[in-house]
């Protein structure tokens, strides 16, 4: 359920979302699990019924099985029979023997209402049977299993599934018989055979259950035919499911599920011995659930209760929950807008009104970061332009004023005017009319009126800049490359024969795909030391003199832009000084004069 939790959700709508998704997950776990044990239920009763009912099928058909027997036996020691039999040559029987003998079989029919009729062969072909039958020859009567019962010498053989030619109460019916020897009771010989019948519907009544018309009882034999059915078309045709047919084979009783012609169907079997049958009955499934309807709908009903009453209720507390949530984050957006001055309500004690009242402490906090930062920038602002102006040394001035005395006396006044002029320009770009960054054609033009004086100071020195063409529009801090020219001069190339020689450029350059602005500014003067050089980073006392200027413009590059730019120092003594100094490259605007600039 990742929908759940996305972010552009609202709080109210995940909430209720999730607690209807948690009612439906447990209904649906409570229906089915219901349903389940229900089912179960239903089925083991269903199962013991069965077995039940298959039971008393059995028990029932054993009796009327046994009973059939018994008047089989009636027969055989009949002595109007074992008469009849014995003097039974084909011609001139005993008339009140035939009399007896057709009294006896009627009396079956009327004492045992299962038999259906009788049939009595003499060896030399003559036929009794009772009045019902019809059509009897002895070709109909090759149907029974005369070998069998034989083999049997006396006992009962019965056989199934026997549909005979000749008709029994004017209509063709499938039989069940049992078939015997007649012996004499006097010598034991064979004298004939009886046939006794038994109709197919009559045991079909046994298990007939009109309550239950959707069930079907099933009596089988050894081969896997039906013998018997509830339902007529069923008789004398095979099982209709060859996995079924190997179970009731394969096992003498029992209970399982099986499907049979696309229908699921819950099967009980017990067996019918010693005939080698099996009694089977198959009630569907979809009759044990059919009550299951009124339970479903009971179910829904109250699933859908439970649901409109779980909306309700995650309606009203989604509302209530996530109000005081609501109202934080419209004050936190108001607060990130720039508003410090809003406050969230912290008037509970639940973890809602914890949250307000620690965000309500983080915005004081900020507020007070911010008026420090503030204070601490305008304080940084002021010392740094007090640490510009520091560098307007005092000697230079009356070194300067000095000059310009001695000037006067000994010369005219136009050198006097230029040097006024240089000194006048020197101060103009120094200050800079309070500006921070000046372009590089202000800061050369700040550079050459300081060496003009300088070089009337020293004849001697020699000094060349060089401005790569497309730069001088850039823009750099004030008062950044006089201290470094100031401290060539006095530091390395002053008190040299020749006046030394100083040279500053200023080019661009990329590195890692970013422009950078470096000017370099080198002597050839006295140069430093490994030593010397690391004394200037270390802010030792003896070169402060000399640091005092590099280390002060190093914190106003750091400061302004970052650790990435500043000064690099290479020397040797004896070679002089190169100064690297590297700045981000930034283009003059058209709102320069109002300090906007871009990189």
């Amino acid at each position: 359920m990742p929908f759940l939790f996305s972010g552009s959700m609202p709080l109210r709508r995940k909430i209720l979302l999730s607690n209807l998704l948690i009612v439906l997950l447990a209904l649906v776990i409570f229906m089915v699990s219901i349903q389940r044990i229900v089912f179960n239920q239903t089925l083991e009763r269903t199962t013991a019924s069965s077995q039940q009912e298959v039971k008393l099928v059995k028990q029932s058909m054993e009796t009327v099985f046994q009973s059939v027997q018994n008047f089989t036996k009636f027969v055989l020691i009949n002595q109007d029979t074992q008469k009849l039999l014995s003097s039974d040559t084909g011609t001139g029987n005993d008339v009140a023997a035939l009399k007896s003998i057709y009294n006896t079989l009627a009396a079956m029919l009327v004492t045992e209402p299962n038999i259906d009729s009788v049939i009595i062969e003499s060896l030399s072909g003559n036929l009794y049977y009772t009045s019902n039958l019809t059509g009897v020859t002895r070709e109909s009567l090759g149907i029974y299993p005369k070998a069998e019962i034989d083999a049997a010498r006396g006992g009962a053989v019965w056989a199934d599934s026997l549909t005979p030619a000749f008709l029994s109460g004017m209509k063709h019916k499938n039989m069940i018989s049992v078939g015997r020897v007649i012996k004499s009771m006097e010598k034991g010989t064979p004298l004939g055979y009886i046939y006794v019948n038994i109709d197919e519907r009559t045991l079909a009544r046994l298990y007939h259950n009109e309550q239950n018309p959707e069930s079907a009882t099933l009596v089988i034999n050894r081969y896997g035919r039906i013998v018997s059915a509830n339902e007529a078309t069923r008789v004398n045709q095979p099982v209709p499911e060859e996995s079924l047919t190997n179970w009731v084979k394969s096992v003498s009783q029992g209970t399982r599920t099986q499907e049979v012609d696309g229908d699921r169907y819950l099967v009980s079997m017990q067996s019918l011995a010693p005939y080698d049958w099996k009694v089977v009955q198959l009630v569907t499934i979809s009759e044990l659930t059919y009550g299951y309807w009124k339970i479903a709908l009971l179910l829904a009903g109250f699933g859908l209760i439970s649901i409109l009453s779980a909306v309700l209720l995650s309606i009203l507390f989604a509302r209530r929950l996530t109000r005081p949530l609501s109202q934080l984050s419209e004050v936190i957006v108001e607060v990130g807008s720039g508003n410090l001055e809003r406050r969230a309500a912290a008037d509970s004690e639940d973890e809602v009104g914890r949250l307000g009242a620690t965000f309500n402490e983080m915005v004081e906090r900020i507020q007070g970061l911010m008026v420090q930062v503030e204070t601490e920038e305008r304080t940084k602002r002021m010392l740094e332009l007090r640490l510009l102006y520091s560098q307007i040394k005092p000697h230079f001035l009356y070194n300067t004023l000095d000059t310009i005395r001695a000037m006067a006396v000994m010369s005219g006044a136009k050198d006097i005017s230029k040097m006024l002029k240089a000194l006048g320009e020197f101060y103009r770009i120094s200050l800079s009319n309070g500006q921070e960054l000046i372009t590089v054609a202000q800061e050369q033009k700040h550079l050459e009126s300081y060496l003009y004086i300088q070089q009337i100071r020293f004849p001697k020195l020699n000094y060349r800049i060089w401005i790569e063409p497309g730069l001088e529009s850039c823009l750099v801090p004030t008062m950044l490359l006089q201290p470094l020219v100031e401290n060539a001069i006095h530091h390395g190339i002053r008190g040299m024969a020749d006046g030394g020689w100083c040279e500053i450029t200023c080019e661009a350059e990329t590195t890692n795909g970013q422009r950078r602005l470096c000017f370099t500014v080198c002597d050839n003067g006295k140069g430093m030391s490994e030593e010397q050089q690391q004394m200037i980073w270390s802010g030792h006392d003896s070169a402060e003199r000399y640091s005092f200027g590099l280390r002060n413009i190093q914190d106003r590059i750091r400061l302004r832009f970052g650790g990435a730019y500043g000064i690099s120092l290479t020397s040797e003594p004896g070679q002089g000084v190169e100064v690297k100094l590297r700045l981000p490259l930034l283009l003059q605007t058209n709102e320069q004069e109002e300090g906007t600039v871009r990189l």
